[in-house]
């Protein structure tokens, strides 16, 4: 894995810079760097006051002694991290694996997820720890000390005071309801879910700006956003690229450094895509920077923290409204149900395995954007059709653990097509951020496999095995979906597995 993806970035991209002078650059508008010449702008350090005014440009990651080098990259000491939604799939898997690098980590939930998962009637599989639990094991087994404070962030006032308290150098917001189904339930729960997510994002924007404008933004979007061109026309990272060209009626523009257009296949997906202009926006009006990780889906269970004890695990949901399309195969094989996919299973999504997330976002927070700067990165490491990933599931599940696995075919309960095109940029994070994936499909799968044959947790998923298949159309109708076809996949030697087997998972929604 390349570790000098960002030693030549500068203390323009340093969360410690403080910029000084007599003009406001910010009218400048994004990325001021760009209108300005070598030496027009001076600055202090936060962690270096005897460097005096300096020239932002003249010192590098690998040259300043509190950027170390580490794993993912020069990594600056002591890092002070804030994961919003920090008790979810993600935030608590990120915790862990941040403190083990070293990182200064501090949290932020109001435990929404464990409720919204309870009003389906359902629960995680594996089993999770109260959060003093959580934090104790952590302590205890790793020797990572988490700041932990449990509020909702529309509570703006707590947010600006944790945020003054903390005064994080970057920030991952994960604090978002997830799920498309539940955003289309109904009206009360559609408008809940753009509220929260929405307006969440809207107050912490604006706290960044008054109290930690040089943290940097590391924000999760989602693939969704810009839904499935049917055109074929490939999906940029966010932004068209400078040669890309708009030619209608005779005549031509340049598309470049444009936004993307945006096709969101639910309401939760329109929240996500109003997060992009707002957070698209903060950075021009008051220079914020952030990243937009347009996430493909996570699927796993696996990584070396939360594996380390019992009290570390993350959440593994498989419900109709919350397991997403990996997850919930594999509990729907370990328990016999056939596994379901909608219409002709041709959906093609980018996915991606839970520990190369980890590692994918710890390389965004070491390579922070300049002052002013909104960039977008597609985050998958592969692509792949859910009737491949059905038959990838059945196919382990029969030939490793002797399971026998159907898979079902229902009417789509979802407005979308059941073939498309799909080709999607990904070249940012491997090209430019050194991310190289570590874990196979296959692998993970058997990884998941072989924790949820387990007898308690198989238990804890036939209790819940009436909230597994989808009930929840986009129409509004609340029932079953009629089944097409049920075929069996003929098994076959999964090279590669048993005992090597290793990996980790995240779903999408």
């Amino acid at each position: 894995m390349s570790k000098d993806h960002n030693a030549q970035k500068t203390c323009w991209n340093c969360p410690a810079l403080e910029l000084r002078g007599h003009v406001d650059f910010r009218a400048c508008g994004q990325s001021m760097r760009k209108f300005m010449t070598e030496g027009q702008a001076m600055a202090e350090c936060k962690r270096r006051p005897e460097l005096g005014l300096f020239d932002p440009a003249s010192l590098t990651f690998e040259e300043c002694p509190e950027w170390e080098e580490g794993p993912y990259g020069y990594q600056l000491r002591d890092m002070r991290v804030l994961i919003l939604g920090i008790d979810g799939y993600l935030g608590w898997t990120l915790a862990l694996w941040l403190g083990s690098l070293g990182f200064r980590v501090a949290g932020v939930d109001n435990f929404n997820r464990r409720r919204w998962v309870a009003e389906e009637g359902s629960h995680s599989v594996v089993p999770i720890a109260p959060m003093e639990e959580r934090l104790r094991a952590a302590k205890e087994v790793l020797g990572i000390e988490i700041s932990f404070r449990e509020f909702d962030i529309l509570d703006n006032e707590k947010l600006r005071q944790f945020i003054q308290e903390f005064q994080p150098e970057a920030i991952v917001h994960y604090a978002e309801c997830p799920s498309a189904p539940y955003s289309m339930v109904d009206f009360q729960h559609a408008a809940y879910v753009q509220h929260n997510n929405v307006i969440g994002t809207l107050g912490l924007l604006f706290a960044m700006r008054d109290l930690a404008p040089e943290a940097s933004l590391i924000k999760l979007g989602t693939m969704g956003e810009y839904g499935t061109p049917l055109t074929g026309r490939p999906i940029f990272e966010g932004i068209f690229p400078a040669d890309a060209v708009l030619q209608w009626d005779g005549r031509e523009w340049s598309l470049g450094g444009e936004l993307t257009p945006r096709d969101p296949v639910s309401f939760y997906h329109v929240s996500k895509v109003q997060d992009t202009f707002n957070v698209y926006e903060s950075c021009k009006y008051w220079w914020l920077r952030s990243y937009d990780v347009m996430q493909g889906v996570i699927y796993g269970v696996h990584t070396e923290q939360v594996a380390a004890d019992p009290r570390l695990r993350t959440r593994f949901d498989v419900d109709e409204w919350f397991g997403t399309v990996i997850n919930r195969f594999v509990a729907q094989a370990v328990v016999g149900i056939p596994l379901t996919i909608y219409g002709s299973g041709g959906q093609t999504r980018g996915f991606l395995a839970l520990r190369d997330a980890m590692q994918c976002m710890t390389r965004l927070i070491l390579s922070p954007p300049e002052p002013g700067q909104y960039d977008v990165v597609n985050q998958i490491s592969g692509v792949y059709r859910v009737r491949e990933l059905a038959e990838t599931v059945a196919r382990i599940a029969a030939d490793e653990f002797g399971l026998e696995v159907e898979i079902q075919r229902l009417e789509n309960p979802r407005v979308e097509a059941d073939e498309h095109p799909y080709e999607v940029v990904y070249e940012k994070l491997p090209q430019q951020l050194g991310f190289e994936p570590q874990v196979t499909l296959e692998e993970e799968v058997y990884q998941m496999l072989k924790l949820l044959i387990q007898p308690s947790i198989r238990s804890r998923i036939e209790a819940i095995r009436q909230v597994i298949l989808p009930k929840t159309r986009w129409s509004g109708l609340h029932k079953e979906m009629d089944v097409i076809e049920r075929y069996k996949v003929r098994p076959r030697r999964v090279v590669g597995l048993g005992a090597e087997g290793g990996g980790e998972d995240d779903p999408e929604r």
